[in-house]
Formats: C-alpha cells, structure tokens, sequence
C-alpha cells in the first residue's frame, strides 16, 4: 500500500464501521459509535502495517552498560498504550518513554527493533495511566518555560503539569556506579500562563487571585512541597477549582 493511499482507505473504513451498527430509534447509540470508531481505529492501524508514519523514526541508541537503573517513566518494560502522532491516533502500540532525552520509543513494525519518534510530531500519548501531552501542539507555551512533553497529573479550572525527568549522576563514592536519579519538575497552567512551582511562594503567585484561601488550605493541610509535592499540587488546585465552579 502507498502512503498516498491509506488516507483514502481509512475514511472508507471508518465510514464503513459506523453505519454498520444497526439505528436505535433513528440514531446510532454513542455507544455504539464509540466501539465502530475504535473498530474502525484498529483495523486501519493493522491494514497500514508498516506504511505507517509511526514507524519512519530512527533508530534509537542504547545508553553505555554499568549505570544503575533505567532511563524510562515507570519501567523499562513496554506497555501497549495510545499516541497520537503525526495527525493520526495509533492505539495498543508496545512503547517506553525515556525521560533522560526525552524520547519515546517503539519498536519498528513486526521487529526487534527500537526506534524513537520525532517529539514535534507527537500530540499526546498515554503511559501507565498517565497521560502525556506536546505542550507546543495541545496547549501553547508561555515564553519563559521550555516546550516538550508533560505529564497532565490534574486537568480542572487550572492544570498541574509535570516534565519527567532522569539525569546520569556519578556516585559520591569512586567505587560505585553511575545512576539514572530523578528529578521532576512542576507546572501549573492558568489560563495561558505557565508557573513552575516548588514551593508555597510560587503556588501561592500562581492561584493569586485566590491567595488568602490557599494559603489557608495549604496551612490546614501541612503542606511541605517535598517529597509530596505531586499530591499536594492537585490537592491544592482541585481546592482551587470548587473555590471558582
């Protein structure tokens, strides 16, 4: 199959999977559509096979042998999720994410092999429960913060946005191993800005409009912004977001 033609197939497959469900009192259940789009998603993944776009990306380099632990979000096994790449939803896909290069990485069609994906090409993708998002492509960025790939930890009147990462640290002692070690990094989106945050100070200039309350909260709550900070962000911003329903 050309890549010129796959398009074409894909609407006539997809317009075949939706109107094969039978009407229910003149319409289609959204049930129902749900399950024909995603039929229709799945075959049209199978049919492409190789000619996919997903599949042109280069080959992805393994790190030197002898540090400790990996690279990877969560675990350096891969897991069959959902990416949206290159303008196309490509669904039960075997991928990792390496938050050192910030990469993600598959494996070539029907091989051992694994290749990485172009990053401005990705829209979003899912991992482990996790949903992870190209800023750039889904949101905008503010012009202090970098772009790339965050993950969308709470999505209500604010966001909380996290860019995971991993860096190679040598051991204090000569004797030991270098490791990956991680060290994240906070947002949280409010309208069109983007506030890294680390501490109450800049939680507090990130909801100010709401100052006095999430001081209060965050007092009431004992909120220390260390080893909890991922939990204390939603809880702060899901306090937030009652405080503006």
């Amino acid at each position: 199959m050309t890549n010129c033609c796959w398009p074409f197939k894909f609407v006539a497959i997809l317009l075949s999977c939706l109107f094969a469900f039978p009407a229910i009192n003149g319409q289609t259940s959204s049930s129902n559509q749900s399950s024909a789009l995603n039929a229709a998603i799945t075959y049209f993944n199978n049919e492409i096979g190789e000619d996919a776009h997903l599949y042109t990306g280069k080959e992805y380099s393994p790190y030197e042998k002898g540090i400790k632990g990996h690279p990877f979000f969560e675990s350096p096994e891969m897991e069959s999720n959902s990416i949206f790449y290159d303008g196309i939803l490509y669904t039960n896909i075997p991928l990792l994410f390496d938050i050192v290069r910030q990469e993600v990485v598959i494996n070539r069609y029907k091989q051992d092999v694994r290749i990485k994906l172009l990053s401005e090409k990705i829209k979003y993708f899912t991992f482990s429960g996790h949903r992870f998002e190209n800023m750039a492509l889904t949101g905008g960025k503010d012009e202090s913060t970098s772009t790339g790939i965050y993950d969308i930890v709470f999505n209500g009147k604010v966001k909380v946005l996290i860019k995971r990462f991993k860096r190679i640290k040598n051991s204090l002692k000569a004797e030991d191993p270098p490791a990956f070690v991680e060290e994240d990094e906070f947002f949280i989106r409010n309208g069109t800005r983007l506030f890294a945050v680390d501490n109450k100070g800049s939680l507090l200039d990130a909801l100010k409009d709401k100052k006095d309350l999430i001081k209060t909260f965050t007092r009431k709550n004992k909120f220390r912004f260390k080893k909890n900070i991922e939990m204390e962000l939603k809880m702060a911003t899901a306090y937030y977001s009652t405080l503006n329903s």
